[in-house]
C-alpha cells in the first residue's frame, strides 16, 4: 500500500492522471486442479511476465493474493491503460500454456484514499465478471 500511496501523491503533485488495475487470472484453480501447483505457479509467473513485458517499466506490478494483481499506471487514462492491458491479454493468449486475465480499472478522482481507489477497481472487475 505504501507503493499505491506514493504513486498518488506523485500523480496529484504533477496533476497527472493515474489508473489502477485489479487483474483476476482466469481459471487458475482448474489450473491448479488439472497440473498442480507447479502449472498454476508457471500461470502466475506468465501473468508476471506478460505485465512487465506489455507495461512500461515504472509502472507497479503486485500480487496482491492468490490470482489477483494490482497495477498502477501513472500518467495514463482509462483508455490508454485499457489498450495496454489488452496487449498483456494478447500475450497471454500466446504463451505455451495459453491463459488470460480479467481486469477492472479505476481513475484517480481528486477526493479518493488508496482504498476508495483499490475499491473501485476491484467493483469494476467484478462488473468485468458479471454475464
Amino acid at each position: 500500500m505504501v507503493e499505491l500511496e506514493r504513486e498518488i501523491a506523485r500523480a496529484r503533485r504533477s496533476e497527472q492522471p493515474l489508473v489502477l488495475a485489479f487483474l483476476d487470472v482466469d481459471g487458475l484453480k482448474a489450473i491448479n486442479d488439472a497440473g498442480g501447483h507447479a502449472a498454476g505457479d508457471r500461470t502466475l509467473l506468465d501473468v508476471a511476465d506478460a505485465c512487465r513485458a506489455k507495461l512500461r517499466s515504472h509502472d507497479l506490478v503486485i500480487r496482491y493474493g492468490g490470482d489477483e494483481f494490482v497495477c498502477v499506471l501513472s500518467g495514463l487514462d482509462l483508455s490508454a491503460a485499457a489498450k495496454r492491458f489488452a496487449l498483456v491479454n494478447a500475450a497471454l493468449a500466446q504463451a505455451p500454456d495459453p491463459g488470460s486475465v480479467t481486469i477492472g480499472l479505476a481513475q484517480l478522482r481528486p477526493a479518493d484514499s488508496p482504498r476508495e481507489l483499490l475499491a473501485r477497481a476491484d467493483s469494476a472487475l467484478y462488473a468485468e465478471r458479471q454475464p
